[in-house]
């Protein structure tokens, strides 16, 4: 592996993240929060100065970027951006005196995971939760592809960085060069955040909030400003609007691609956005159904208060947005779903594994991987009954390669695996605590989901969790956001000296 070549992309990567620190400053200025302005230009200068350590080792480095390197740069420079971006909660007192509490919420802005660990969100600094929100901007589309943006020329080893943090099964790049499909996507992704800006500001939220929201949206990340998230609004506009969002961010980024160019029929001829738009349309209107005939609702506070029977109370909305909130991953809360029917928390459950499409910036497993498994399933069982049968396996009238089918499985079972795992050790950990908290603690970090069952259900938190928990749940985070490989070789020893 070339050591110091890796250096050299760290400490470029490190020092764009460093500045995008600053992005939080206009707001502090602006709502007179003077006291985080040391917080956030400590954060970055410490930020520059570990950027600066790693130049001096790679300053001299040249060659190309190759596999180990790649996911070298890949996985450390989220570790590290984590770190720097915990700095702003620790210098500014959201998190005073633990560091693992500042590693953890940095860790879930940036993945796009949502969970907090924060008690009273709006007696933050407004600067310090816009610099939260940011963390979802630049994790959902991921530090080293707008770092390819920003940088002219990142040389062969771009597609290969871009790979890794684009998430989904199968490599699919829409232009020639990896750096004009880098900037593509980046134009589309801040078209869309301005877009949902602009529409919440005119249904009636503030620029600071609306920004915020739309961040989040867009990221499918969660982070809001108020204490009971989205439901505190009050705002019916603004839900529906945020629905929109989070739909439109659940889909394949390709297919808005191949849209704007006039192809809309891209959208339905794709089989994963067919599942994605039957799951959680069709999900939340049986969800709806069975909730209104289970005669269950919250009367006045969704969000402090189990549901009660309330009939006259009912709300359709709230239902769609919930589901389309756990669906999509982005973990915004407008009721707590704990007090649903227990068959519909199941559903909640499966959703939150599955995520919803490739190529978006949700998480989860991803529906095309469901797909790809569905079909093994159905080719398997053709086999037994007909043994001298050859017929290969399609997905939207595509043949999947075997390769393809391949990494699917070895994934899926991975990814099972590490759940199990991580499950276990977090249930160990936390005496006391139910298995259904502790296992849906690490599905919905797994998954990059925010809000799980029971105990860090949507009308709870992660705060009561143990540091060693939090530590495994934000490395379990950073598994499911770089879906698994690019994490799990910075653990082996041979990776980085082989043989």
């Amino acid at each position: 592996m070339n050591y110091r070549l890796v250096c050299r992309h760290l400490a470029l990567l490190l020092a764009f993240f460093s500045a995008s620190v600053l992005t939080a400053v206009p707001v502090a200025l602006w709502y007179q929060e003077l006291h985080t302005l040391e917080a956030l230009f400590g954060s970055a200068a410490i930020g520059g100065c570990i950027s600066a350590l790693f130049y001096l080792v790679g300053r001299e480095a040249k060659g190309d970027l190759y596999r180990r390197e790649t996911m070298a740069i890949v996985g450390v420079s989220w570790l590290l951006a984590a770190a720097i971006g915990a700095l702003p909660y620790l210098l500014g007192g959201m998190t005073p005196g633990s560091v693992c509490d500042a590693y953890f919420e940095s860790m879930s802005g940036l993945t796009t995971t949502g969970s907090t660990i924060l008690i009273d969100i709006e007696g933050q600094a407004r600067a310090l939760l816009f610099w939260r929100a940011m963390t979802h901007f630049i994790g959902g589309l991921g530090i080293v592809v707008l770092f390819v943006v920003v940088l002219p020329e990142i040389g062969v080893g771009g597609k290969a960085l871009f790979k890794r943090e684009v998430p989904g099964p199968f490599d699919e790049t829409t232009t020639p060069r990896i750096r004009d499909t880098a900037i593509t996507l980046f134009k589309l992704y801040l078209a869309f955040n301005i877009a949902e800006a602009i529409m919440l500001m005119l249904a009636g939220m503030s620029l600071y909030d609306a920004t915020c929201h739309a961040l989040a949206t867009i990221a499918t990340g969660g982070f809001s400003t108020r204490n009971q998230s989205v439901y505190s609004f009050h705002n019916p506009a603004a839900e529906w609007i945020i629905i929109v969002f989070m739909f439109l961010s659940g889909t394949n980024f390709a297919l808005h691609l191949e849209a704007l160019k006039g192809k809309f029929s891209s959208y339905w001829r794709d089989p994963e956005f067919r599942l994605y738009a039957a799951v959680t349309a069709g999900g939340a209107t049986l969800a709806a159904i069975l909730i209104y005939f289970s005669n269950v609702t919250n009367p006045v506070d969704p969000l402090a208060t189990p549901y009660v029977s309330n009939p006259g109370g009912f709300n359709l909305r709230d239902t769609l947005f919930m589901f389309f909130a756990v669906g999509t991953s982005t973990g915004f809360g407008t009721v707590d779903y704990e007090g649903w029917p227990p068959v519909l928390r199941l559903v909640m459950l499966f959703l939150m594994v599955t995520g919803a499409c490739a190529g978006s910036t949700s998480g989860g497993l991803k529906l095309v991987r469901v797909l790809t498994l569905a079909r093994v399933l159905i080719h398997k069982i053709r086999v037994e009954v007909r043994p001298n049968l050859v017929q290969s396996m399609k997905l939207g009238g595509k043949v999947i390669p075997a390769h393809a089918v391949e990494s699917v499985l070895v994934f899926s079972a991975i990814w099972v695996m590490i759940l199990a795992a991580m499950s276990a050790a977090v249930t160990l950990l936390s005496p006391g605590q139910s298995i259904l908290t502790s296992v849906s603690a690490v599905v919905t970090c797994m998954s990059n989901i925010g809000p799980g069952l029971e105990g860090v259900g949507p009308a709870a938190n992660f705060a009561a969790q143990t540091p060693m928990v939090k530590w495994l749940l934000s490395v379990t985070m950073l598994l499911g956001r770089l879906e698994i490989f690019s994490v799990a070789v910075l653990f082996s020893p041979r990776f980085w000296f082989p043989k």
